[in-house]
């Protein structure tokens, strides 16, 4: 595991159990945005994630079930080049880490040359927040982003119940770094959703809270950690990216290279 990440879960079902559904269809999406419908999915799992240096899965469960309202959802992740326009119509600084400066460094309020395409990285949670204000959207909650990779099927990725590394850029991919946003088509979610699986990890807007009728305890646990989900590009695909994974609960402040986001409405 990347030493940049917290060994911990991730967030709160921010749409609870028993919402009222207001209709299955999100009507006529937005630009750049797909309609994801509303309705009943089981949401967590078995207990059946395995372990990776430690125990994980614990806090996906128990699976249950959640009930949310249509919405849409960006069908790729946030790109430089659209910060970029949030930077300058806002004069919010530019992204950047000194552990990185080979490749990711921002001259003159510009992303790195042939990155444009790429996810944002190196974005804390209150960032990610003010962007998707900015574009009058919203963060997705943590139940509506497994919703959005899932479907209604209970599968463990967004294509199916098999990892495969040439659907989605993890560890096990070997490209070492993002790569532009919906370069695997084949990795798409059942609503059509790209990259939910590996590429960057995204900010969700829920807190870290244990799901209905756990019994864990974690002093990890209220509002002092937001949700990220989907893997990244430093993280091995099994488990880290399927998409029940809750185990990269992070500071809201954290700003990390594997770390972007994407906006709901």
């Amino acid at each position: 595991m990347d030493k940049g990440w917290v060994g911990v879960g991730m967030a709160v079902v921010a749409v609870g159990i028993g919402v009222l559904v207001l209709g299955r269809d999100a009507g006529t999406p937005p630009d750049g945005m797909v309609p994801i419908p509303g309705g009943s999915f089981l949401m967590g799992s078995r207990g059946d994630a395995g372990k990776i240096g430690f125990e994980i899965g614990v806090d996906e469960m128990p699976q249950h079930e959640v009930r949310i309202r249509p919405f849409y959802l960006d069908r790729l992740e946030v790109t430089n080049e659209q910060y970029r326009r949030f930077m300058q119509a806002t004069g919010r600084p530019a992204p950047a880490d000194a552990k990185d400066p080979e490749y990711y460094a921002w001259v003159d309020g510009r992303p790195p040359a042939g990155q444009e395409d790429h996810p944002v990285c190196y974005v804390s949670w209150y960032d990610a927040e003010a962007y998707c204000r900015w574009a009058g959207k919203r963060l997705p909650t943590e139940a509506e982003w497994e919703r959005a990779a899932r479907g209604d099927d209970d599968r463990a990725w967004p294509w199916g119940s098999r990892f495969d590394p040439t659907r989605c850029n993890a560890m096990e991919s070997g490209f070492r770094w993002s790569t532009p946003v919906g370069s695997f088509p084949e990795g798409a979610s059942p609503y059509g959703v790209m990259d939910l699986c590996g590429n960057v990890a995204e900010w969700t807007a829920s807190w870290y809270q244990p799901y209905p009728g756990s019994t864990l305890k974690r002093g990890a646990f209220g509002e002092q950690m937001r949700v990220a989900r989907g893997g990244a590009w430093v993280l091995t695909a099994e488990p880290w990216s399927r998409a029940t994974n809750r185990n990269l609960a992070q500071p809201p402040d954290l700003r990390h290279r594997s770390l972007g986001f994407r906006c709901a409405k």
